[in-house]
């Protein structure tokens, strides 16, 4: 049984030299996404109704900056060029996932030193880890094994937080208990 193909989106798009920030623009919103560039002017992604209207939207706003764009539906005629797509997009997240890993050691390393005393620095980090989750989270099209352990370490981090909080409430309520005799 062969294996399920997967649909793809392309968007092939040109810009004028200048401006250079509108080229910049689109290269930015097309990484923001998690497109792959394939060659100048062409970047493909997986197929989702989410990334259909995210490049409707990148199409649009290319054609009002004066250039042109059109977004296609595609199938790779060979499975190892599809592979081998697939394995860039695996190698882009796995990338951007190890890179949080480090920042989740670190987090976790000072909410354990930290035990039960929660800063304003700390929780910051712990936002900012969390949002920089969600961006690679939802540029990550095919999972792997960077995105399943960081997963494991934000959980691990949120456990402790939660134990040090339950720790904090018990101290509290003895506090309260002593103070009512």
């Amino acid at each position: 049984m062969a294996a399920a193909r997967i649909r793809w989106i392309a968007l092939n798009y040109s810009l004028p030299i200048n401006p250079s920030k509108n080229r910049v623009y689109v290269w930015r919103k097309l990484k923001e996404i998690g497109a792959m560039n394939i060659n100048h002017g062409v970047a493909v992604l997986p197929k989702t109704s989410a990334k259909v209207s995210s490049l409707v939207l990148l199409c649009e706003k290319i054609k009002e900056l004066e250039g042109e764009a059109a977004i296609i539906e595609m199938n790779f005629v060979n499975q190892k060029d599809e592979a081998a797509m697939v394995r860039r997009f695996v190698q882009q997240s796995e990338q951007e996932y190890n890179e949080l890993l480090e920042g989740c050691d670190h987090l976790l390393t000072r909410v354990q030193m930290k035990h039960g005393k929660m800063d304003a620095d700390t929780s910051e980090e712990i936002k900012r880890i969390v949002r920089q989750y969600r961006r690679v989270k939802s540029r990550s099209h095919f999972g792997g094994q960077a995105e399943t352990e960081l997963e494991k370490r934000i959980d691990r981090i949120f456990d402790r937080c939660v134990s040090d909080a339950s720790e904090f409430a018990d101290q509290l309520k003895k506090l309260i208990d002593k103070a009512k005799f």
